[in-house]
């Protein structure tokens, strides 16, 4: 497939910035990803780019679309942090969340930890949306809110997994999909998405030309809400659009 591939990360309203995002090729194979660090001050900054860099160094090792593999990524993920937790006692409580799509030629899977997102889109529309791994959507999967209530939930921040955390990381993987040309991918961290309706992420990919023009609209968006969100958070994203492969 022919992919292009855009990213954008800005500390919002804080001082500054804890998201981290890349991707990467090996072949046939990409991997996308993106990483919201929690922890505060430069905690937060360490753990996403440790998570960041040390999925894809695994993937850069061993590229594949296997569960196994993935998951093998997301480990290697947690083990960063875990070790620099170790030898920086400062450093103890710092975590991350992650998202990250790997594709091969057509096929396509999607692997999540907390709250960042990704989500698949056909014909403009939301075609599969990970869950995230947070109170409310715990209470949502329950029946006891619904899915819009869901980013003004006061306990939206309150995260059931991550990086960093006790224990083995529990990650969700998507099953194993075809794309498509007219596809679109985005990957992003709770302070992209949660200013910005799904509604609104289709409509400006409707007016998209590129990646890059795809994401400075929503971007844009964001902005004209950001005086009216109670918590500016740092926001970052990664849009891809799908097209034919090259003759």
């Amino acid at each position: 497939m022919n992919f292009d591939s855009a990213l954008l990360t800005n500390r919002g309203g804080r001082p500054n910035n804890e998201d981290a995002c890349r991707w990467a090729a090996h072949g046939e194979t990409i991997a996308w990803v993106v990483a919201d660090g929690l922890g505060g001050e430069r905690g937060g900054e360490v753990a996403s780019r440790l998570a960041v860099d040390a999925f894809l160094e695994a993937f850069r090792l061993h590229p594949s679309l296997s569960p196994e593999s993935l998951s093998s990524y997301v480990v290697e993920a947690d083990r960063a942090i875990k070790i620099r937790q170790a030898e920086e006692p400062e450093l103890s409580r710092m975590g991350s969340t992650i998202a990250a799509a790997v594709s091969q030629g057509h096929r396509l899977r999607a692997i999540t930890l907390g709250d960042s997102r990704f989500y698949w889109f056909r014909n403009r529309k939301v075609f599969f949306q990970s869950k995230d791994h947070s109170l409310p959507q715990a209470l949502c999967d329950a029946g006891m809110i619904a899915p819009d209530e869901i980013r003004s939930h006061p306990n939206r921040n309150v995260l059931l997994r991550c990086l960093g955390g006790p224990g083995a990381p529990e990650p969700e993987i998507s099953p194993e999909g075809e794309l498509e040309p007219g596809d679109a991918l985005l990957l992003c961290t709770d302070g992209f998405w949660d200013p910005l309706p799904e509604a609104d992420m289709e409509k400006e990919l409707g007016k998209a030309a590129s990646a890059s023009d795809w994401l400075r609209r929503m971007e844009a968006l964001r902005q004209e809400r950001a005086p009216t969100l109670a918590d500016d958070d740092n926001y970052t994203a990664i849009g891809v659009l799908v097209g034919s492969e090259p003759e």
